[in-house]
């Protein structure tokens, strides 16, 4: 996820535990239903009054007036914001190699920016103007106001679902409605998404015309989007985050803000370029493939806020040609095979423990299994619901042994992510080498995902644990310590709406090391649950 979506979780998070007892609450004593409706109407209201104060706490930012970036772009800010005829939003910095950026705020007049010290010194002065007046134009569309009163309709249709249900008196019809209401619930939490990236694309738009180059929004959400780029001196990075130097000078050309590109995942990062840090069009376009082709990336953009990066890029370009500018990512033709046999054997593989268990089920409502002879089931009685935890068992065995692969390679970033046939369950086991630059949510003080860059560029590492309590100590305790440490790290390869390596080992100089047990710890689990089913059958009733 995106550091925006990744406190906006945080929040929502908060508020649904509000939300959640308060409701339990009414719900008991048989409060009416325009009293749910109006306590679901004051948290929504609640939410979005205190919010912005809660994310000012929540993460570590530092104020600045426009000026102390550089003078070109205080210039820039204020024609931008007058010509909108809006006021100057206040901006803050993150002091963190990872890039990132985010708007938030109730209402114009005290709408905030947020950016990333990584984004400040990737990416180039026309991408950190298109950068920014693609959040200006989210301040400019009330988007802060339009999403509230949109996610006022689940949380109002959810309610509805739940009072009519427990109608007793209405029968059928209050049936019908209960139905109905949930139906529309479920529909309507998609709608919001489609709401919500609808709402990107017109941000993006409005970037590319208030810059009069769509190339330069699009090169910025690239470099955003992929991990493919590199910083001439990644040590200076780490030093300048300790030092707090000024933003950017310029003889660094306003190195650009950056851009929340995706809802489901940790934060991406920049563009393709050569082993000599030029730009590469051949690894850019390779690494737009699996958004544009990947039969997993359709689903993972349905559950997204926003669109995926591909996409985007694909539509600034659509508004090149409109505008009479030669767009700089043309849209390639599909590979020759789209790996839809891929999808599926993903799709079986993924669905191994549930078609186990609903298979277990089955035979278990139906009769008692007897085997002649002397076997296993032979002259025993078997228990007709050892078939569940037997068979999820071995489906989730089969499942870890095709998404956990032991055969280690070698690779960079640059490798990585043009690679089309992987998933968030097909993954390729790699080996890396390079630096930690920040955090995996820049700014927040307990994450414990991390950021490698090596010498093409950088990929989110995924920290995971048995426990939560492990992993948030880990992010409290020891996280940012290894910021700046140089050193080799082991894990699996995988896709989402982002590129990530969910982490197994890293050693780094200095000899700290990681290690996550997760991998282990499912093993275990599925062992022991085949196990269970195994003398659950072998058990004389």
């Amino acid at each position: 996820m995106n550091l925006f979506a990744r406190s906006l979780l945080v929040l929502a998070l908060l508020f649904g535990i509000v939300f959640a007892v308060g409701a339990g609450v009414l719900y008991y004593y048989h409060f009416p239903l325009i009293w749910a409706l109006g306590f679901t109407v004051g948290i929504v209201l609640l939410q979005f009054a205190l919010g912005p104060m809660l994310i000012d706490i929540i993460f570590k930012i530092d104020w600045h007036a426009p000026a102390e970036i550089a003078p070109e772009f205080d210039e820039f800010l204020r024609g931008l914001c007058k010509k909108r005829r809006l006021p100057i939003p206040r901006l803050g910095i993150i002091e963190d190699g990872n890039p990132n950026a985010f708007t938030y705020g109730h209402i114009p007049s005290n709408a905030r920016l947020v950016v990333t010290r990584g984004l400040m010194q990737m990416l180039s002065k026309d991408e950190f103007e298109a950068v920014v007046a693609h959040e200006i134009g989210h301040i400019r569309h009330y988007d802060f106001i339009v999403m509230t009163v949109a996610s006022l309709a689940p949380a109002l249709l959810y309610m509805i679902y739940r009072w009519m249900g427990r109608q007793r008196r209405g029968g059928g019809p209050a049936l019908a409605v209960a139905i109905g209401a949930f139906i529309c619930y479920y529909i309507s939490q998609y709608v919001v998404l489609f709401l919500s990236r609808i709402r990107e694309y017109f941000a993006d738009e409005h970037a590319s015309i208030s810059v009069k180059d769509p190339n330069a929004i699009a090169t910025a959400l690239v470099k955003i989007a992929y991990g493919l780029a590199r910083i001439q001196d990644p040590g200076q990075a780490a030093q300048g985050a300790k030092a707090r130097q000024p933003a950017l000078n310029k003889a660094q050309l306003m190195g650009s803000l950056g851009i929340c590109s995706f809802s489901s995942s940790t934060p991406m990062a920049l563009y393709s370029t050569t082993a000599a840090g030029q730009f590469s069009m051949d690894h850019m376009l390779k690494a737009m493939q699996w958004d544009l082709w990947n039969p997993w990336a359709r689903w993972f953009e349905l559950q997204s806020t926003h669109p995926l990066v591909a996409r985007r890029v694909r539509a600034t370009s659509w508004t090149a040609k409109r505008l009479g500018v030669d767009a700089t990512f043309p849209m390639t033709p599909p590979p020759k095979q789209i790996p839809w046999s891929t999808f599926a054997m993903d799709l079986t593989f993924l669905s191994l423990p549930w078609a186990g268990i609903a298979l277990g089920i089955l035979f278990g409502f139906g009769h008692d299994i007897r085997a002649p002879g002397n076997t296993l089931f032979g002259s025993e009685v078997v228990s007709r619901w050892a078939l569940v935890p037997l068979l999820a068992g071995i489906g989730w065995l089969l499942r870890l042994a095709y998404s956990y692969g032991k055969q280690f390679r070698r690779a960079t970033v640059v490798d990585l992510v043009g690679e089309l046939e992987v998933s968030h369950i097909r993954c390729i086991p790699v080996e890396l080498e390079g630096e930690i630059i920040g955090r995996g949510i820049p700014g927040l003080f307990w994450s414990k995902d991390l950021v490698l860059q090596d010498e093409t560029g950088f990929i989110t590492l995924i920290y995971r644990q048995p426990l939560g309590l492990l992993e948030t100590l880990f992010g409290l305790l020891k996280a940012e310590r290894l910021v700046g440490k140089k050193g080799r790290i082991r894990g699996w390869y995988r896709r989402g709406p982002i590129p990530y390596i969910e982490l197994s080992r890293a050693e780094f100089d200095g000899g700290q090391s990681v290690h996550c047990v997760y991998n282990d710890y499912l093993w275990v689990l599925a062992i022991l649950t085949t196990v269970a089913g195994i003398l659950m059958a072998t058990v004389r009733l």
